[in-house]
């Protein structure tokens, strides 16, 4: 072959990345050993793979696009055949590139990894963190080979265990007067100002919860990050509505209260997603197995806030 692996991989970060900087700090290697792969690459090919905008960086050219598709299927195979060589040992061994649902990594990961790392102490784990959508794109490109997240966004040609369904609960200044109430309904809290967390699928699922219930949002405040959040609602900007209560949240010292809510609420389900290459290889089946006895073990409840039965 007259590409080698190593230039793929580099032409790969710079496709995916759009930058050559951005592609040498993925790889942890020189800008020019970037260059230089991608100029001997477009050498072999006869056509150029990006265009080379000044001050904006690299755009990929339409056989860039294509070359990225066809690349990226080629790595993943590569690291699933160099997996299972590696493991034809026995022991699981190679490297795991495991995507998270920002909002819930910091909640979900340290639980899943030490357990992962316990047991399978030989594998090597890369982390990357993304809102549902661009979770969906890096499975499909094989930037990543499973996925923490949601199922609403998970097409139906990838693979998906559900380890438990997140029901929404309300956050609420600890001044509110709704705080001394045990439980919520949405109309409780309909009418007043709301903070939404607007990442890309989330914003229309919390909206869809109202419509469903014939009601309607006051949004006063969006931010693409839950910690802001939590900020705003304990500096009494308003409420929101978020899926996974952690510990903190429950301790009621950070000046906001969390309360479950009531009434017939869309649940949505959250687990590992998976592509088909992925689905035999002996890396992914360790996760899959330790999600799955995390589950069953109630590994995840204190995350959940329910109404009293």
């Amino acid at each position: 072959m007259r590409f080698t692996l190593k230039q793929l991989r580099y032409v790969d970060a710079a496709l995916r990345t759009g930058s050559i900087v951005q592609a040498a700090r993925e790889m942890n290697i020189s800008q020019s050993s970037i260059a230089a792969a991608i100029d001997a690459s477009e050498a072999l090919m006869g056509v150029p793979l990006f265009h080379r905008m000044p001050a904006k960086g690299i755009v990929p050219t339409d056989e860039g696009l294509l070359a990225a598709s066809k690349i990226g299927a080629f790595l993943a195979d590569a690291r699933i055949l160099e997996s299972d060589l590696l493991s034809s040992r026995g022991a699981t061994v190679g490297s795991l590139r495991m995507g998270c649902y920002a909002p819930t990594a910091p909640y979900m990961l340290p639980r899943i990894l030490n357990r992962l790392t316990a047991q399978h102490p030989e594998i090597r784990i890369e982390l990357r963190e993304g809102d549902m959508e661009s979770l969906v794109g890096f499975l499909n490109t094989g930037v990543i080979d499973a996925a923490l997240t949601y199922r609403r966004t998970i097409p139906e040609t990838m693979f998906f265990q559900p380890m438990f369904r997140a029901r929404p609960y309300v956050l609420l200044p600890e001044v509110s007067p709704l705080a001394a109430k045990f439980e919520l309904s949405l109309t409780d809290i309909a009418d007043l100002p709301m903070i939404m967390l607007d990442l890309a699928a989330t914003k229309p699922y919390f909206t869809s919860i109202f419509k469903q219930a014939g009601l309607s949002p006051r949004i006063v405040h969006t931010t693409q990050s839950s910690s802001v959040l939590r900020g705003l609602v304990a500096a009494n900007y308003g409420n929101s509505i978020l899926n996974i209560c952690g510990p903190n949240d429950r301790k009621g010292e950070n000046g906001y209260v969390c309360r479950p809510l009531i009434g017939e609420i869309d649940e949505p389900a959250f687990g590992l997603a998976y592509t088909r290459n992925a689905r035999h290889t002996p890396i992914v089946n360790a996760v899959l197995e330790i999600c799955s006895l995390l589950s069953s073990e109630g590994a995840f409840d204190d995350l959940f806030l329910a109404p009293a039965p």
